[in-house]
């Protein structure tokens, strides 16, 4: 019998401003990645901008709310700490401007450092091993300058 792989979902936000994304460093690991993270129990039947709202909240906090398009890029991930496969959805997101200007990111523990980098930088960083970070994020950049 054909074994099936099992996988974890996890949506995450490819947030642009300018020519510049923003992407954070896992306390733990020590990679980089796009901010955003799994779909919790409960939220099967929310849309992906409702389940990414709540992780940017989560992770760059309350002050900071963007707005996702559509457009989705997809790769796989095999985690470093436990070996478990995760299915990647990112999707494009841009800043939302409140009546006082933009608001800046805040870390949460969950993440060391962030930055907004451009595509060239954003090649340099220390992506995980076993996934398809670096080609998932060389396809967002196009359909972001849409």
């Amino acid at each position: 019998m054909r074994r099936i792989q099992t996988f974890e979902v996890s949506l995450k936000a490819f947030i642009v401003r300018g020519d510049k994304a923003l992407f954070t460093r896992e306390a733990d690991s020590g990679y980089w990645e796009l901010p955003g993270g799994r779909i919790d129990a409960g939220e099967e039947w929310d849309t992906h901008a409702s389940v990414l709202s709540r992780e940017m909240r989560e992770e760059l906090g309350a002050g900071f709310a963007v707005s996702f398009g559509a457009e989705a890029v997809t790769w796989t991930r095999q985690r470093p700490s436990d070996g478990v496969f995760q299915f990647i959805v990112a999707r494009i997101g841009r800043p939302e401007f409140k009546s006082a200007g933009p608001m800046e990111p805040v870390l949460s523990s969950e993440h060391d450092a962030m930055g907004w980098f451009e595509l060239d930088e954003a090649r340099r960083l220390g992506f995980p091993e076993r996934s398809g970070y670096l080609g998932g994020i060389e396809a967002l950049w196009p359909l972001a300058k849409r």
